[in-house]
């Protein structure tokens, strides 16, 4: 299926520590001929986690236009609809050695390569299709990069999370002025017109949500975006940005 993957890299909005992970597996993959020449193969497995709308998705997007990578996306929810999965991970996997220089995303990766411990009832379909992610998981050509999410880490299978070089924690924002910032496109000028107690008011309540994420975050900033140019300008209002987040939050408070 046709992704779009034009998202730049820089528009992600990562924590320290993730920024860190993500410099030293570029470094790798930038560094690809010297570790080879040693029999050392740069990291190519990539397990990301967290609650949704976290940026797993957004950062996989980014990577495959950074590296210049074509993105090759499991739809593990039709798959299993159509009872293909085993055949279509097979399929993917096989594209992706013919083509080389791949990311192979799967999302919702504990809808398959769950615990088997866990009060789950495993189906023929869903060890069929484990058993052929595991094994062309094994398989697969070191010139791709295998990235997989999940919203439920403590699902996952043990013998599929340790076969990850790397694993990255998602976590909701925990700034929400910079990620409003972060999401306006450079065309674009932010007009503070809402007075600081009001905005600050309504940056600590959301702050304090735990179901805000960074794709609302994304969402609201560009309703505003659009507004602007249907306005005929380039200015976006901080007041409509901030007071759609009060909306979205369900915050009681009035917006000049």
């Amino acid at each position: 299926m046709q992704v779009d993957t034009s998202i730049d890299i820089n528009s992600v909005i990562l924590s320290e520590e993730n920024k860190n992970k993500l410099k030293e597996f570029l470094n790798e993959q930038d560094n690809r001929e010297r570790l080879i020449r040693y029999n050392l193969y740069p990291m190519n497995r990539l397990l990301f986690y967290g609650a949704s709308g976290t940026g797993k998705t957004f950062l996989t997007k980014a990577l495959s236009n950074y590296m210049g990578y074509t993105m090759l996306y499991i739809d593990i929810a039709k798959s299993l609809s159509d009872n293909t999965v085993a055949l279509n991970i097979s399929n993917i996997f096989k594209l992706a050695s013919i083509l080389k220089n791949c990311i192979i995303f799967l999302d919702e990766a504990d809808s398959i390569a769950w615990n088997r411990d866990s009060n789950n009832t495993d189906s023929g379909t869903i060890r069929r299709a484990t058993n052929s992610l595991f094994q062309h998981l094994d398989q697969m050509d070191s010139s791709n990069v295998f990235i997989s999410a999940t919203n439920m880490l403590h699902r996952l299978d043990l013998a599929f999370e340790r076969r990850f070089d790397m694993k990255f924690e998602f976590r909701q924002p925990d700034n929400v002025e910079t990620a409003i910032t972060k999401f306006l496109h450079k065309e674009f000028i932010l007009k503070e017109d809402i007075s600081k107690d009001k905005k600050d008011i309504i940056l600590r309540r959301v702050q304090d949500s735990i179901k805000l994420s960074y794709y609302e975050i994304q969402c609201i900033v560009e309703r505003a975006m659009k507004k602007a140019i249907l306005n005929n300008t380039l200015e976006v209002k901080a007041s409509d940005i901030y007071n759609d987040l009060a909306r979205t939050e369900r915050i009681r408070i009035y917006i000049d």
